[in-house]
């Protein structure tokens, strides 16, 4: 004799074949629904910054980048250079008046300057502490340790190009010793589609020198290091900022500019967050170009990173961000709405 699975109702009435179909999926869908529920709560605060707020962090950025510059040291290692007048003071010789001998300079087109008792010395390179030593140098065969001051009294001109992405680029005419902080400032900032890694080309020894500079690094965590002395001729270019991508079951995929340091997690929160109806959290996938050009996928495991058990790491440039389909998620939204059960899952 066949046996027959069979079920019952609260008030007794035998279950159908497709009464148990319907009962079941129920139970899914509640399930569903309740871990829906509890994603979302997890990621309610991953809103991407609005455009007015994006505006108000850019200028937060270019007034630091002006502050930056104002309070940058003037003097400190500015190069000598052809046509700049100079103020050498002995301090060993008087002059008619007894007071300490001064001999104003000017430094030749080949970069000498001329001084009594020494002739010619080569200037044009150095900063004025490096003269000053070279001077002592060669003034101890006339005094017994010359004591010996140099003073920029008046800067030759000179011109650096700024290009790229700020919002004033141009050619700009220099007087003194001034740093690429200052040249940003004076280009009036970034504007809001560069980058924050800038490149500094320079003439050195008949070959152009490319120098790379983390801007985030010099205007936010105030790395002056980075705040180079600028010399003739060079040149400031600030690139467009990098692009990622974030697709798949995402509420706004697409792609994203990299114009600051940002996260697995922010870059996500910049897409809008994952579609919580009919993404598979448990599956996101990073892909990474390659030095030979291929793409390796990174894990991303999402609930380690909200737990703190693995790092939320950098997103870096053409980095592309896959957030799966659930089929069961897709099963209870398209399937079971369909079918006029009008369960969702709660955002």
């Amino acid at each position: 004799m066949k046996s027959e699975s069979r079920c019952f109702d609260r008030a007794g009435r035998q279950c159908t074949a497709a009464r148990r179909f319907w009962l079941s999926s129920f139970v899914v869908v509640i399930a569903l629904t309740l871990a829906s529920g509890c994603s979302s709560s997890r990621y309610a605060q991953m809103a991407p910054p609005g455009d007015e707020e994006a505006a108000q962090q850019l200028q937060a950025f270019n007034e630091s980048l002006a502050l930056m510059a104002a309070r940058s040291d003037a003097a400190g290692d500015y190069r000598i250079g052809p046509e700049d007048l100079l103020e050498v003071t002995l301090f060993d010789i008087e002059d008619a008046t007894g007071d300490p001998r001064m001999i104003p300079t000017r430094v030749s087109n080949s970069g000498y300057v001329t001084l009594p008792y020494v002739g010619k010395i080569k200037a044009q390179g150095l900063t004025p502490l490096e003269l000053e030593d070279t001077l002592r140098t060669a003034f101890r065969q006339f005094i017994h340790d010359p004591q010996i001051t140099v003073f920029v009294r008046e800067y030759r001109s000179y011109r650096v190009s700024v290009v790229g992405y700020v919002n004033q680029p141009g050619v700009l005419e220099l007087k003194g010793r001034k740093t690429l902080l200052e040249a940003l400032a004076m280009a009036g900032g970034v504007d809001d589609d560069a980058g924050r890694e800038i490149r500094l080309s320079r003439q050195s020894t008949g070959q152009v020198q490319t120098i790379l500079i983390d801007l985030d690094r010099l205007a936010r965590e105030g790395d002056m290091s980075l705040n180079l002395a600028l010399l003739p001729g060079d040149v400031i270019n600030v690139p467009r900022a990098g692009t990622f991508f974030v697709e798949g079951e995402v509420n706004k995929p697409g792609a994203y500019p990299l114009t600051e340091k940002t996260t697995v997690t922010q870059a996500l929160a910049t897409a809008g967050g994952p579609d919580f109806k009919l993404a598979k959290l448990g599956g996101i996938t990073l892909f990474r170009k390659q030095e030979n050009g291929e793409r390796a996928a990174i894990a991303v495991d999402i609930e380690a990173i909200r737990n703190g058990k693995a790092d939320d790491f950098l997103v870096t440039e053409d980095d592309v961000i896959l957030v799966p389909l659930s089929g069961a998620k897709y099963f209870v939204d398209r399937v079971m709405g369909r079918l006029g059960f009008g369960f969702t899952a709660p955002l």
